[in-house]
């Protein structure tokens, strides 16, 4: 392969030119989040039924009890001053914290085969590492209730209105980051943080690809939570394989090399 501007030699796997800086035609082809979607989907196309107990398990244990703790948040608990709001994002990032992990915990199982299924006998099994995915769960809700408070304020002293938009940057970035990391997590051995921050460190160069795939799968599981819960057993599971096949290709492509 050479590079398109400057023509000098480069490896299969670089992303940048060496000699000019240029980008290569990877990220957008060999690399592209959208493929590789589309071949993840080809992958489950066969076993969505035999995956509907497990997933099926996961909403039930984790999506529909953290919908009703949104709803009676937003609907009966008010705070008035800084320590009731401090009160109620630390009451909110446990209570979510606890449920969350239902919802990644089939990583453990995508991430042991190399297949597209998952049995709710493995999902079962998976349950001893909850304590790892409550950690993570409670890194992301601790993360999102600092940005609340910078961009938002406490009651009675306000904020800019531009960090509002500040807070939607955040908030989108985050996802980007936090997307690949169980996987990283399954792969590497690494605890929540380590993988979060190698996510962070390794995967800058494919933000964009990356918060592509969150942004059409949050839009999926959504849509697929209002139409009466049953197209989510089908988004869900697509999810999952997804993010492992893309970390995956991204590992292959040694863009995940661990270094302390």
């Amino acid at each position: 392969m050479r590079c398109k501007k400057c023509n000098s030699r480069l490896a299969d796997h670089d992303l940048w030119c060496v000699e000019c800086g240029t980008q290569t035609s990877v990220i957008n082809n060999e690399l592209s989040a959208l493929k590789s979607m589309k071949k993840s989907r080809e992958g489950i196309k066969s076993n969505v039924s035999a995956m509907v107990p497990a997933m099926g398990f996961s909403i039930i244990t984790g999506a529909i009890p953290i919908a009703i703790l949104t709803w009676i948040f937003a609907r009966y608990v008010e705070y008035s001053t800084s320590v009731q709001m401090l009160l109620n994002l630390g009451l909110k990032s446990v209570l979510y914290s606890i449920f969350m992990p239902m919802l990644f915990l089939p990583f453990v199982s995508v991430c042991a085969t190399d297949g597209y299924k998952i049995e709710l006998k493995d999902l079962l099994a998976s349950f001893r590492n909850y304590p790892r995915y409550f950690l993570f769960s409670l890194i992301n809700a601790l993360y999102f209730s600092l940005i609340y408070i910078v961009c938002f304020g406490f009651p009675g002293f306000g904020s800019d209105p531009i960090l509002r938009l500040v807070w939607i940057v955040l908030l989108n970035y985050w996802f980007a980051i936090a997307l690949p990391a169980p996987v990283i997590m399954e792969r590497t051995g690494l605890n929540p943080l380590k993988a979060i921050r190698m996510s962070y460190k390794h995967l800058h160069d494919l933000r964009w690809n990356i918060y592509l795939m969150s942004l059409i799968f949050i839009l999926l599981n959504i849509f697929g939570f209002a139409l009466l819960v049953f197209p989510a057993l089908f988004t869900l599971s697509w999810t999952y394989f997804a993010i492992r096949d893309y970390t995956d290709l991204l590992i292959e492509y040694e863009l995940l090399e661990y270094r302390i």
